[in-house]
């Protein structure tokens, strides 16, 4: 048994998320300041896609890549499920692996994915990987030090593939952790949807922000509306300085700077909710996303609105451009009835949910796109879905809709 060698970049998303991982990825890379192919992926499952590395792809989805829920380096892999075993894989390996980070000390940390079919606990596997990690690294001439707080380096282990042909997979992540974590959600709303799959929501509705208007009726706390107007732009979720591209070699030589890969985009953009405490949230969660002031006043707002009072009237005096736009599209999120909405009720919920329907079949030729847990909203809507995908938010089952209204 020994360790084969890896060399791909591994995206990992929700279920159901390799299309739009695709996808948005082809659309950074066309526009990067980069001259390089994107090949076609591999697919593992229905959320995991494995290109080929190259380390200018990998800077692209590293700072830009929004529906991607981790991003890694594979390295190496085992088909070995006990710990010896794979210590005697790893060791190695990893020993004469030039692709390490070098210098003279490296503050690293493991972390362990899915691993139930492994002959030890989560910790052991951990535990192992380090011990093999901290050998291979001395004699290489590198002292280490495993900090679990401020990494240089976060080594990921994980174990894939098909139920007959399962290995270890020993990489780095080059993401920057969880992607949903983007730092703009200062203030936080109930169940908001993770920035992540906004991004694929709004990815799905096939949004063209040169031409489209995009109104989030049931906007909480800005996420749908944050999202948007970032994938307009093509702005960065990450800086490589936040990035181990330092660590490295792969990395050297490549840009340090992210402007927007899209920067001639100025989308419209509409943030709405029937309550007025949610102004304030917002409009922090905006600015601290960069997307208050002068250059963004004629291109998002944000407003008090019921979802049942919306007309076209309305959002022309909210967005006076959309009477030079083509229709556009709502995207939302609206209240399942399990972490907010059960207070009113299954009846409450659904008469909700119809008279949405009723006040989007105002606008004839838009496109209305959401995420819902709730198995009776496409019922009570009124309206048949063009698209539907399945996936789950924090472990809520649910489906990405897509209507023609």
């Amino acid at each position: 048994m020994s360790a084969q060698h890896c060399d791909e970049l591994r995206f990992t998303g929700s279920g159901g998320a390799n299309r739009v991982m695709e996808a948005e990825l082809k659309r950074l890379v066309m526009r990067s300041p980069f001259s390089v192919r994107v090949e076609k992926p591999t697919r593992e499952g229905e959320a995991t896609l494995l290109y080929p590395f190259d380390p200018r792809i990998a800077w692209v989805a590293g700072c830009h890549h929004r529906t991607s829920s981790r991003l890694s380096w594979d390295l190496w892999s085992s088909a070995a499920v006990r710990l010896e075993p794979l210590f005697d894989d790893l060791l190695p390996a990893l020993s004469s692996d030039e692709r390490l980070p070098g210098g003279p000390h490296l503050r690293f940390s493991v972390d362990v994915g899915p691993s139930t079919d492994f002959e030890s606990s989560p910790l052991q596997l951990r535990g192992v990987v380090k011990n093999a990690i901290v050998d291979a690294l001395a004699s290489r001439g590198v002292t280490s030090d495993v900090d679990a707080d401020t990494p240089d380096v976060v080594f990921v282990a994980r174990r894939v593939g098909t139920p007959e042909a399962r290995r270890t997979v020993i990489g780095i992540d080059i993401g920057g952790g969880s992607r949903h974590r983007r730092g703009a959600r200062v203030a936080g709303g109930h169940a908001p949807l993770r920035e992540t799959l906004a991004a694929q929501l709004i990815m799905l509705s096939r949004w063209d922000a040169r031409s489209e208007p995009l109104i989030d009726p049931m906007a909480g706390g800005a996420t749908i509306a944050i999202e948007a107007a970032g994938l307009a732009a093509g702005a960065a979720i990450r800086r490589p300085s936040e990035l181990p591209y330092r660590h490295l070699a792969a990395f050297n030589g490549l840009p340090d700077d992210t402007p927007d890969l899209f920067p001639g985009t100025v989308p419209q953009i509409a943030a709405l909710d029937i309550d007025p405490d949610r102004i304030l949230a917002m409009v922090g969660n905006l600015r601290a996303a960069g997307l208050t002031g002068p250059a963004h006043d004629t291109s998002i707002v944000v407003g008090q609105q019921d979802v049942r009072g919306l007309t076209p009237e309305a959002v022309e005096r909210l967005l006076p451009s959309v009477r030079d736009m083509q229709p556009g599209v709502f995207c939302f999120n609206p209240p399942y009835g399990v972490r907010i909405g059960a207070e009113q009720g299954e009846a409450k919920l659904l008469e909700l949910y119809a008279d949405m329907g009723r006040a989007l079949a105002r606008f004839r030729g838009w496109r209305a796109a959401c995420f819902v847990a709730n198995q009776n909203f496409v019922y009570a809507f009124g309206h048949s879905p063009t698209m539907t995908k399945p996936t789950s938010n924090a472990n809520l089952r649910g489906a990405f809709f897509v209507f023609q209204l």
